[in-house]
């Protein structure tokens, strides 16, 4: 992996579970950069956690209005004539499934942005920053502090939380949920229609839950790849400081989603395919 990383002309940080055999890798893993829009895993946690603690309810209902409308640069929500009332489940889904912003703004100011924050550190998330509920337009040789920030290993370790939470109520209780939050978190987040990083060369019907995002200068995926129906391991990339072309003159945002699909194939074929074809592949 660290071969491959080092041919490209950006920043690659990244860490890996091996959910089956327990080692933990990774390089640059400990550098901040920008979340983008992994930082929205956080968010989800909150709100679940909000909802546990009985300060929100999932079924509360929210009014998509204009007031956010022109601070968003991407989504779907954006364009559908408003105002539109969802409630605060469907908003978690739109926010994880297609990374909706103008979703994503409304549960933040439901569930709100000092929250994420306290909930990161009393995870144990040491490095990682929510400064910006909107997150604004910046140039793209920005400092990494001027915007929401992560690193590599505080979302793997977020991620490993809410995978071992799910089976455990003393993990579960790290991110202030219970063990069925940690479930409905996993369940969202294997709902992703963004396919191109994390997934995108691995077998057809690989299930991954994970969570992309696209900055201003850098892309970056996180999450959990499944085989047989169970955790096979656990993949955190940010690749940063993207020039505005590769050689050869190609844009270099595809380029960075084609990195982390490669990184995760070389990990799918060390850690599954070198074990033998799986049930699936075996049907």
């Amino acid at each position: 992996m660290e071969e491959t990383c080092r041919r490209q002309p950006f920043h690659t940080g990244w860490q890996l579970h091996d959910l089956r055999g327990g080692a933990v890798v990774g390089a640059r893993a400990e550098q901040p950069v920008p979340a983008a829009s992994t930082r929205k895993v956080a968010i989800l946690v909150a709100a679940l956690a909000a909802a546990r603690a009985g300060r929100l309810s999932l079924t509360d209902m929210v009014t998509i209005d204009g007031r956010f409308r022109d601070q968003i640069h991407s989504g779907l929500v954006q364009h559908l004539d408003g105002p539109l009332t969802l409630s605060l489940r469907d908003l978690l889904v739109l926010m994880i499934a297609i990374s909706d912003n103008l979703a994503t703004a409304h549960v933040v100011e439901r569930v709100g942005l000092d929250a994420v924050g306290e909930l990161c550190a009393a995870a144990g998330l040491r490095d990682t920053h929510h400064r910006h509920a909107l997150i604004p337009a910046l140039a793209p040789d920005h400092p990494v502090d001027a915007t929401n920030a992560t690193t590599p290993a505080d979302q793997a370790r977020l991620l490993r939380l809410i995978l071992d939470g799910a089976g455990d109520a003393d993990a579960a209780a790290l991110l202030a949920c219970r063990p069925e939050d940690c479930a409905l978190a996993l369940d969202l987040l294997r709902r992703q229609q963004h396919h191109a990083w994390l997934p995108g060369h691995l077998p057809p019907g690989t299930v991954v839950a994970h969570k992309p995002g696209i900055g201003w200068r850098d892309v970056s995926d996180a999450g959990i790849v499944y085989a047989d129906g169970e955790p096979a391991f656990l993949l955190s990339v940010y690749v940063d400081e993207l020039p505005a072309e590769l050689p050869g003159g190609l844009p270099a945002l595809p380029g960075g989603r084609e990195h982390i699909a490669r990184l995760t194939r070389l990990c799918w074929d060390e850690l599954v395919a070198s074990a033998g074809p799986t049930r699936e592949e075996q049907r």
